[in-house]
């Protein structure tokens, strides 16, 4: 087997390249890699990979992982990694790994003569295909990546001065000018290319080198260069001058020949006046960095900060700095690193500021790096000190920085993880909460002026987002403008593309803040966070960055942990299927937003377009997924964007629970956009959802949203898909809408069908005719209702669209039932649970069971009628489905009335419950009905007829005339024992509502009820 990390990672068996397929596998196979022949416990990996912000699930990911990698791997040789207890072991020989072969090509190359050097140190580099660890993500790679640069670089020093001691100066020429300019801060290789070019006797492009040198860290870093590069640079005018053409001495053991000195550095910033809030962290600071009286041992202590731009770091790392000053009597050391500059300082350089401030003298500061550390660590040993290095790269920029006695403590502040900094503890900044924020505009912009005006001060602070920096600028502002009202600039913030404009004061501004972490990222890094600022969503999963950038999904992830490194993104935790989500700043987002207007080629149109489609792929492949009322499902024209490398996804209804947010923001976003035929689609999956976990407010709102934008877009289908969902809802789970219910429902119908025929759409003509049918059921229009239910199942058997045949049935049925057909009811009722069954859809089966059990409950069948009902409450309740299950324990209760079982009012009672929590009015009469029912049979009059009086109240805002007539059938009885008037105007009403519906036996019914209570006031009877 050979193993290769010095590039992407690759497993190679003979000719053949194992596939290790996403990021995270080939980080977790590269850790493994960097620490071969040794265990690994899951801890370390799991550390390794998350740093500090691992999920609760990642012992399982890992398993997962490490099984893929072993899948992966073929061959004749099954992968040598074997599991110990605790975590893993990857058996690799020396030569099997291109990092250990380097390590030891390079370390053969030591002590050397120079013809035996080169060879061997080339042979070291020609290992190298690009970056290390190139195609792994996870929290350690950054810095292992810095550290294996580093080692190559120092390698390629190595071989120019062996290739330059064999006198090839000519030779290496070219290769010094390309390594010079690819890595310009190191001024070993500048020295280099200046030495060979002053012996091929090009003393002025000599000088020339040293100019271009001089220039870059002037202007991008405000340094002058070494003592090294002077030296080069003062004998090649001197030889110019006069014909010498000695080479320069090399600093060596003069470093460590120094005198002593008393000097106690002092280099830290000014402490911040106004320091607010951070009380937790400034106690986690203090007790890192203040041992408490006791010995502070041998280890070094150090605390990193970490954060986005403008959160504080800097501000905190100062003052706590200050804070703990007289701990360290012995000196503050702090650098700016530039971390996020393009070119961030040297750890070189900023040594040798450091011994300078501790009085070594200029002469006497070694060149090598590595010399440099030891003198610094030598000077420091002993002595309490204390270190702010501010703004860190990554860890290989810090780590020779870091002193090595523990007298001393650093603190560390940076936009990225620095996971791979062994030791430190971790204080990772958030943005303010509301106290803070509140309190730091009020000392910035003094305290009676925010208190004066709380409302816009909190506007204020929303707009900033809490952004320490951002709340600091807007305190500024209105400090330098005492007139300003807080509502002024609260109404300046307010314009999200001019936010940023108002959000600077002085040289302090959040767009540049913003700006040095946009420039870190690199191109691919910038474009996917340019794209995904475009959505207006609250959060989102790795595979939006798929779809705007068209690549799978396992190469987004990498890019995106890369943005979340950077301080950028922020990470959301983890969603259901175990994969990421992230979240942006505000800011942050409106600053990308600008960076994509100016930077997008495509255009944001077409970006979000490619979004928007990835949600309507998914969202469509959940909905369908879901079982639901059989309705037509009615899709539009917008292309779906597939998503490629998408695996494990979760159950679909957890799915729409995780993307709910997401997905209503993309609806609303799309009809701003104008991509109504998008919206709608999208809307019509989310509907089943909805109904099934009783999500009526969002349904409505979000049906009224899509509704109106077809509407304006003169969009027919979309609109009328998007009121057949406000049908459904507003007819039943509804109740305060003016008007009888009934009556409405009919006049949206009769639209729905108008819409569907203009755009000639037979199914969904077919679901509107059913809804017409409905609404005449309820009237009492049987005749009409019968022709509808007809043209209904017309359109939906000329159309294969078995789910409008079913709900034709169930209309049918019902229109039967209250004709007091019965037994064609229960034809209709067969005949439609069996095509529910044929289309799998478990819910409709559970909805026709309820009105075959209502059904056998009516005739008298008992029995039957609990099998359909238990069979149907077992569906409903697999699927949490609340709405529907109220029906049936509805029908469970009367199925037990029949013989007096007492099961009976817990049904109705539990019934009644659920439907007023789930504000459903037309379940809420049916639940008084049947409660007052209940209470009737056990002997409880008075109790009875409040119930029934409440439920005949909603039957008659309902406008269903047949259920109005049973429940004052019903409540007569009632109201018989205890006021035989009211119950004969009770009994009159329902008698003229059965006789005007053709109900004739149960008008012959309710009138010998009446005649009956008449003899008794006669006297001619005793009782009725």
């Amino acid at each position: 087997m050979r193993y290769r990390i010095l590039g992407g990672v690759e497993v190679w068996h003979g000719d053949e390249q194992a596939v290790i397929p996403r990021p995270r596998h080939r980080a977790v196979l590269g850790y493994l890699l960097l620490n071969a022949g040794r265990v690994v416990t899951v801890e370390a990996l799991t550390e390794a990979m998350w740093g500090g912000a691992a999920p609760a699930t990642a012992r399982s990911q890992l398993q997962a992982d490490v099984s893929t990698i072993r899948r992966s791997v073929r061959g004749a040789d099954a992968l040598p990694l074997e599991t110990r207890a605790g975590g893993y072991a990857l058996r690799v020989g020396p030569d099997e790994l291109d990092y250990l072969r380097f390590g030891a090509l390079v370390s053969r190359a030591r002590g050397k003569p120079p013809e035996t050097r080169v060879p061997l140190l080339r042979e070291a580099l020609a290992l190298w295909r690009g970056p290390a660890l190139a195609d792994a993500a996870g929290a350690y790679v950054a810095a292992a990546r810095a550290q294996f640069d580093e080692e190559r670089l120092a390698a390629y020093e190595a071989l120019f001065d062996a290739e330059l001691e064999l006198g090839r100066h000519n030779e290496v020429v070219p290769e010094l000018w390309r390594a010079a300019r690819d890595e310009p801060t190191r001024e070993r290789l500048w020295c280099a290319l200046m030495l060979a070019l002053h012996r091929c006797a090009r003393r002025a492009d000599a000088l020339a080198a040293g100019r271009e040198l001089r220039r870059f860290l002037a202007n991008e870093h405000g340094l002058e260069p070494g003592q090294a590069f002077l030296d080069m640079e003062r004998l090649i005018l001197r030889a110019d001058e006069s014909g010498d053409a000695r080479e320069p001495a090399v600093p060596g053991e003069a470093a460590a020949a120094e005198s002593a000195t008393t000097t106690v550095p002092a280099l830290l910033p000014p402490d911040i006046v106004d320091f607010t809030g951070r009380r937790a962290e400034l106690e986690q600071l203090h007790a890192a960095l203040v041992p408490g009286g006791e010995d502070p041992g041998t280890s070094l202590r150090v605390v990193t900060i970490t954060g986005m731009g403008g959160v504080g770091k800097t501000t905190l790392a100062v003052h706590a700095a200050h804070r703990v000053g007289d701990t360290y009597p012995d000196g503050q050391l702090y650098a700016s690193l530039r971390g996020t500059d393009p070119r961030p300082v040297e750890a070189g350089d900023v040594l040798a500021r450091f011994l300078r401030a501790l009085d070594v003298d200029e002469r006497a500061i070694p060149f090598d790096l590595t010399e440099r550390a030891d003198a610094y660590r030598s000077r420091l040993a002993g002595r309490r000190v204390l270190v702010v290095l501010d703004d860190a790269a990554d860890e290989s920029q810090i780590r020779p920085l870091l002193p090595g006695d523990g007298s001393c403590a650093a603190v560390v502040t940076s936009r990225f993880g620095l996971d791979g900094l062994e030791g430190a503890r971790r204080i990772q900044l958030d943005v303010f909460s509301e106290e803070e924020a509140t309190s730091l505009l009020g000392r910035v912009a003094q305290s009676q002026r925010v208190a004066r005006e709380p409302a816009e001060s909190a506007a204020i602070l929303r707009w900033c987002g809490r952004l320490p920096l951002a709340v600091r600028i807007a305190g500024a502002r209105l400090r330098s403008r005492p007139a300003w009202p807080m509502s002024r600039l609260a109404g300046a913030l307010r314009d999200e593309h001019r936010r940023l404009d108002n959000l600077v004061a002085g040289d302090l501004a959040v767009r540049t803040s913003l700006a040095s972490s946009y420039r870190v990222i690199g191109e691919a890094g910038r474009r996917l966070a340019r794209r995904l600022s475009l959505f207006s969503v609250p959060d989102f999963p790795s595979w939006l960055a798929a779809a705007v950038l068209d690549v799978p999904v396992a190469e987004a992830e990498g890019l995106l942990e890369r943005l979340v490194d950077a301080q950028l993104l922020l990470d959301g935790g983890t969603d259901l299927a175990g994969g990421g989500r992230y979240r942006f700043h505000d800011l942050v987002r409106l600053y990308l937003r600008e960076r994509a207007g100016r930077e997008e080629v495509e255009g944001g149109a077409a970006v979000l377009r490619s979004g928007f489609g990835a949600y309507l792929w998914l969202a469509g492949q959940m909905s369908d997924r879901i079982p639901g009322p059989c309705y037509a499902a009615i899709r539009g024209d917008a292309p779906p964007t597939v998503v490629t490398g998408l695996d494990d996804l979760p159950d679909a209804l957890d799915w729409f629970v995780v993307e709910r947010a997401a997905l209503l923001a993309v609806v609303r976003q799309a009809c701003d956009e104008g991509a109504v035929e998008l919206a709608f689609d999208l809307a019509g999956c989310l509907e089943k959802y909805f109904d099934i976990r009783g999500m009526y407010i969002d349904w409505r709102a979000t049906n009224k949203y899509v509704q109106e934008a077809c509407r304006s877009a003169g969009h027919r289908l979309g609109e009328a898909v998007m009121l057949r969902g406000l049908i459904e809802l507003e007819t039943w789970h509804e109740a305060d809408h003016p008007g009888v219910a009934m009556d409405r429902m009919h006049r949206q119908a009769e639209r729905l069908a108008e819409l569907f025929a203009e755009v000639g759409h037979g199914p969904g003509m077919a679901d509107a005719a059913v809804d017409v049918a409905w609404a005449l059921i309820a009237k009492g229009r049987y005749a009409e209702a019968a022709a509808r239910a007809e043209d209904a199942m017309r359109l939906a058997e000329e159309h294969g669209h078995l789910g409008g045949q079913a709900r034709a049935h169930v209309a049918r049925a019902m229109m039967h039932g209250e004709s007091l057909a019965l037994a064609e009811a229960e034809g209709h009722l067969t005949t439609a649970l069996d095509l529910a069954r044929r289309l799998d859809n478990l819910r409709y089966v559970a909805t026709v069971l309820q009105f075959l059990g209502i059904l056998h409950t009516r005739v008298g069948r008992a029995a039957p009628a609990v099998a359909a009902l238990e069979e149907s409450l077992l569906i409903l309740r697999r699927y949490q489905d609340r709405y529907a299950e109220v029906l049936t324990l509805l029908g469970l209760a009367r199925a037990h009335l029949l013989h007096d079982d007492r099961r009976a009012r817990g049904y109705a009672t539990a019934a009644l419950t659920i439907a007023r929590e789930y504000n459903l009015p037309h379940h809420t009469a049916d639940a008084l009905g049947a409660l007052g029912a209940v209470e009737l049979a056990d002997g409880h009059h008075a109790l009875a007829v409040r119930h029934l009086e409440a439920s005949v109240r909603l039957w008659r805002e309902r406008g269903w005339a047949a259920f109005l007539a049973d429940a004052l059938g019903v409540l007569g009885e009632a109201q018989a024992a205890v006021d035989p008037n009211a119950a004969r105007r009770t009994w009159q009403e329902a008698l003229d509502i059965h006789r005007r519906l053709g109900q004739r036996p149960k008008a012959d019914e309710v009138a010998a009820l009446i005649a009956c209570l008449d003899a008794a006031a006669a006297g001619r009877l005793a009782s009725c």
